[in-house]
């Protein structure tokens, strides 16, 4: 066997090895979409919450002192809307800590965000 050959086994082998990690990460992207679409039935059967809590001393005092001064409070909120591409519109603290988590997780790991724009997509057209 020519050092050519040698070559293009080792690319095969290669190639081939992508393609199945690349199906199995698949899959596994796939499963995890599901478990937030089993999720989302959960929380509109009244099973599971919409609610989130975090304990964070210093984000707790952040959004309060947002909420005692409502110019602060707009402006963290529209700079929110902005950076995730969506219209101004009014906030009110709840706002602004669901679009500061959407930004905080899309930003972390966009490709891991997606399931759950992908998942709300299939439970929106699950029974059509």
């Amino acid at each position: 066997m020519s050092e050519d050959d040698d070559l293009t086994a080792l690319r095969e082998k290669t190639s081939q090895g992508d393609r199945l990690d690349e199906a199995a990460a698949e899959e596994e992207q796939q499963e995890f979409v599901e478990e937030i679409v089993r999720e989302l039935e959960a929380i509109d059967a009244g099973e599971e919450q919409k609610t989130v809590s975090v304990w964070d001393g210093h984000i707790s005092a952040f959004v309060r002192a947002l909420e005692a001064n409502p110019e602060h409070l707009e402006r963290v909120g529209h700079s929110l809307q902005r950076e995730l591409d969506l219209e101004e519109g009014e906030v009110d603290r709840s706002v602004v800590l669901r679009l500061a988590l959407r930004l905080g997780f899309q930003e972390a790991d966009p490709e891991e965000f997606e399931a759950v724009r992908e998942a709300a997509q299939r439970q929106a057209t699950k029974g059509l």
